[in-house]
């Protein structure tokens, strides 16, 4: 979440579906070669998609690249995923040249299969842990931390608040909860955290569930990805029955990390304007997390 968060602070963003289109002719003279010819689209999708589906004379392939001065983020995905799934997902990597003198690195993989539904609360849970514990020995260069994550959560609290988006009473409980996570930041268990743990982040190949998208994998706490995970709009009816005791950490914990997640969401909506298209509030988001019962 925090390179979309990132790339909405600055006014200086590219535009993607330009870069999109500007990428499109080199791809298709990369993948139109003899042997190897493709039908290239873009794909639709993703904040900050640059994803296009290649079709090999009707095997289908889903094609990843990167928005400028991002290549070390899809580079850190591909070895995530390597770690993760040996070569089953990552089915050729390879670099186009670009007319400026740049290049980009892309990532073919399999055109996986979306979910049919939400996960249960507990395949979830198992799901982030185990993706945890099988790269739990991996250090990439670069990663963000959890201290980032809260030095976003100021930003976004003084924003909401100076917005008139949260209310005085919610705002001053959740500068409480995220001082709580700094307090206590030493006591959690470190863990490998994916950073958009999602269901359109996990996918079906052949049956087998694959968590893609580590581009924005940090170093964390053990539990985060999937108290993450509940905060999906699709996930909000297991919010009252699942919410507490599923990641080993406290509950006044877990609610305190639901919180930061829903408050740097809700940000990342103001700064990009999706807030304006919400049938739900930030506060009354927030406001859900801080009423669960225990």
């Amino acid at each position: 979440m925090l390179s979309k968060i990132a790339f909405f602070e600055t006014d200086a963003h590219p535009d993607i579906a330009a870069d999109r289109a500007r990428l499109l002719p080199a791809l298709r003279q990369q993948l139109q070669s003899p042997g190897r010819n493709a039908t290239i689209t873009p794909a639709a999708g993703g904040t900050l998609g640059v994803c296009f589906d290649a079709d090999f004379a009707g095997e289908r392939r889903f094609l990843k690249t990167h928005l400028p001065g991002a290549r070390a983020s899809l580079a850190r995905e591909a070895d995530a995923l390597a770690q993760l799934y040996g070569k089953a997902i990552v089915i050729d990597r390879f670099e186009i040249p670009l007319a400026d003198g740049t290049a980009r690195l892309c990532l073919l993989m399999p055109a996986l299969t979306p979910l049919a539904g939400p996960l249960d609360p507990a395949d979830a849970a198992a799901l982030a842990e185990a993706c945890g514990q099988r790269l739990k020995d991996w250090r990439p260069d670069g990663l963000a931390s959890f201290e980032q994550h809260l030095a976003s959560a100021a930003e976004a609290l003084k924003t909401l608040s100076d917005r008139g988006l949260l209310e005085q009473a919610s705002a001053a409980e959740v500068r409480r909860l995220v001082a709580l996570l700094g307090d206590r930041r030493a006591d959690f268990p470190e863990a490998l955290c994916h950073g958009d743990f999602g269901p359109k982040n996990i996918m079906r190949q052949a049956g087998a569930l694959r968590v893609i998208d580590w581009e924005d994998a940090f170093h964390g706490i053990a539990g985060y990805d999937y108290l993450y995970w509940l905060t999906f709009m699709e996930n909000r009816p297991f919010l009252q029955t699942a919410a507490f005791g599923r990641t080993g950490l406290s509950p006044d914990v877990e609610r305190a990390i639901l919180v930061l997640v829903v408050l740097l969401k809700s940000y990342l909506a103001v700064l990009s304007g999706e807030h304006l298209k919400h049938a739900v509030s930030a506060q009354a988001r927030i406001a859900e997390i801080l009423d669960l019962p225990r």
